[in-house]
């Protein structure tokens, strides 16, 4: 009896110990979620009562300078998936890729990539048109967890105008994310033009609501709600209208491009290039086809031609050989040159003028008049490389303007050092010289860049750096201006420059000027046609000017690709725009 007795006092005391450290594991457990652990299952517990909906943030306007708007937002529907709230993710992705005309696997990787937690919404698509959304309505009880949001899409000038100023949006892509950390799947991000330049200042900052909701996903009430702050909008140099009338003008011509500066701050108002694009189709999904379209157009319609075209610049580039040769006094030695008699030879080979019959004795203001070949052939190789590499680069040839748009091509400025490298140091001529005197051979510029440098012959020799954006103003009206930046100065001097300008006019003015038609009655212009051969067709014509020549406004560079003398193709459309923008100057006096 006592050994029972003893063995059950001993069974007692087990159980006894074993109660006690259940009841210490379940205590120190509930310390642990009471004290360690209560931060996480609190959050646990509101994101089950609680569904955030992201309200994305209106992208800022963009204005011309005389605040008429150029882009602007219209509403569209975005549709979103709450995970939480999907009993089978396969199922709903193979449905919904039909009804939102996805591929499944692509959805599949969408929802994949924005799984976030159970309760937050993942974009599926954007820009969805209201059947779409009527049908998933109508099918909401088959696929739960599907929401969809009015969202704000950007909404550009009809017929592409200004398209490669702007440029457009879309959805970052997965090689963006990698280079910039602070982008987030599915974000709207400016992918050309402005729209990318300025992206920080024009996306704004996303709202969030947050909405109560029952386990099954019903709403019951909003609790909350952060407003979005819309993007700031830009204002621009560009005159909206001039823009609009440069692209119709050179639209009927073909391919090319038309470029306008202040030449008092470089401020752009008109940067022209056809063909133009929808960038509109950006705001949206492009279909594949679409896209497959565009990239095989021979016309290379995102190509802005402005700014990164390069071409030959033909006679519009002799003003230039002239100022080198007059600061290096080398105009002097013109008495000895041989007149004009529609060709010379030069070593071995035989060079001709654009007039067969010749132009006869020319001096340096004729020559720029008459735009003699034969003149500047015999120009250039008095100066030579060695004054050619001393003077061209503070010209800033070949380098980039700094214009506020990526993309920009810095062209091609050739030199001792250039030729040395492509042919060696014996395999080239001074004759090369021929070219470059008259704009040909291997120098390239952009029609911008033509522009900047006549913009500065004008204005006393200052090469400003251009700038289409003039100000930024925010959402609480606060403004940033951006002055005139000088990126440097011709190497000319004042007298020179007059002995320039002067033939300059007379292109314009003179009964043998090759643009004598582009003169308007109370406003003198000084130009310079260019017709300048390119080996992949026909020659590309161009007119450069400025005006008026003794109080100068505006610089106009015009390039029309294959069209032929820069005198009937090109000159023709930059009268135009002087007549629309010194349109109130010229109307006759009441």
């Amino acid at each position: 009896m006592l050994g029972i007795v003893s063995i059950r006092k001993f069974n007692l005391k087990l159980i006894l110990i074993f109660t006690s450290l259940c009841f210490f594991i379940i205590i120190i457990r509930l310390f642990m979620l009471q004290v360690f652990a209560s931060a996480y299952y609190q959050k646990e517990s509101i994101d089950n009562s609680f569904r955030i909906v992201p309200i994305k943030a209106p992208r800022g306007i963009i204005v011309d300078c005389n605040n008429e708007i150029i882009v602007q937002n219209r509403p569209s529907y975005a549709v979103y998936l709450v995970p939480y709230e999907v009993p089978d993710i396969n199922e709903a992705a193979a449905k919904l890729a039909v009804m939102l005309q996805m591929d499944e696997s692509y959805l599949k990787e969408v929802i994949s990539a924005g799984w976030k937690g159970k309760f937050q919404p993942i974009r599926l698509k954007r820009d969805v048109d209201f059947k779409t959304i009527s049908e998933l309505e109508e099918h909401s009880l088959d696929i739960p967890g599907v929401v969809f949001q009015i969202e704000s899409t950007r909404l550009y000038p009809e017929n592409g105008y200004g398209c490669h100023i702007y440029g457009y949006v879309g959805e970052v892509s997965v090689s963006e994310l990698q280079i910039n950390r602070n982008y987030s799947r599915g974000e709207i991000i400016g992918k050309k033009g402005l729209e990318r330049y300025y992206n920080e200042y024009l996306k704004g900052y996303d709202g969030v609501l947050y909405l109560e909701v029952t386990a099954g996903g019903r709403v019951l009430a909003e609790k909350e709600e952060t407003s979005p702050i819309k993007g700031s909008t830009l204002e621009l140099n560009i005159d909206w209208q001039m823009q609009k009338l440069a692209e119709s003008i050179l639209s009927e011509r073909g391919q090319g491009a038309i470029v306008v500066v202040d030449v008092n701050d470089g401020g752009v108002l008109t940067l022209a290039s056809t063909p133009q694009f929808d960038a509109n189709l950006f705001s949206g999904v492009v279909p594949a086809e679409k896209w497959a379209e565009i990239m095989s157009d021979t016309t290379h319609p995102l190509l802005n031609r402005a700014i990164q075209g390069t071409y030959s610049p033909g006679s519009a580039f002799k003003p230039f050989t002239s100022a080198m040769a007059l600061h290096f006094d080398v105009v002097q030695q013109e008495n000895n040159f041989d007149i004009c008699r529609g060709e010379k030879k030069f070593g071995i080979r035989v060079f001709k003028c654009w007039l067969p019959r010749g132009h006869g004795k020319l001096d340096l203001h004729d020559a720029i008049v008459q735009s003699c070949n034969i003149y500047f052939y015999q120009l250039g190789l008095a100066c030579g490389m060695e004054l050619w590499d001393q003077f061209m680069p503070q010209c800033r040839l070949g380098e980039l303007t700094g214009i506020d748009i990526h993309g920009e091509k810095a062209g091609v400025s050739p030199s001792t050092e250039y030729f040395n490298k492509k042919y060696g140091e014996k395999g080239w001529t001074k004759y090369l010289m021929n070219n470059l005197a008259i704009g040909q051979g291997e120098i390239l510029v952009t029609p911008l860049q033509m522009a900047v440098l006549y913009a500065a012959i004008a204005n006393e020799g200052i090469i400003f750096k251009p700038r289409i954006l003039r100000r930024i103003i925010d959402n609480e009206n606060n403004i940033i201006d951006f002055p005139p930046e000088v990126a440097g100065h011709l190497p000319i001097k004042e007298e020179h420059r007059q002995i320039i300008i002067d033939a300059l006019h007379g292109v314009t003015s003179e009964r043998h000027g090759t643009a004598r038609f582009v003169s308007m009655p109370g406003i003198p212009v000084a130009g310079k046609t260019g017709t300048a051969q390119n080996p992949h067709g026909d020659d590309h014509a161009w007119f450069i000017c400025f005006a008026p020549i003794d109080e100068p406004e505006i610089a106009i560079a015009v390039l029309v690709e294959n069209a032929g003398h820069g005198s009937t193709a090109a000159a023709p459309l930059a009268k135009k725009i002087l007549e629309f923008y010194f349109e109130e100057n010229i109307k006759p006096q009441l």
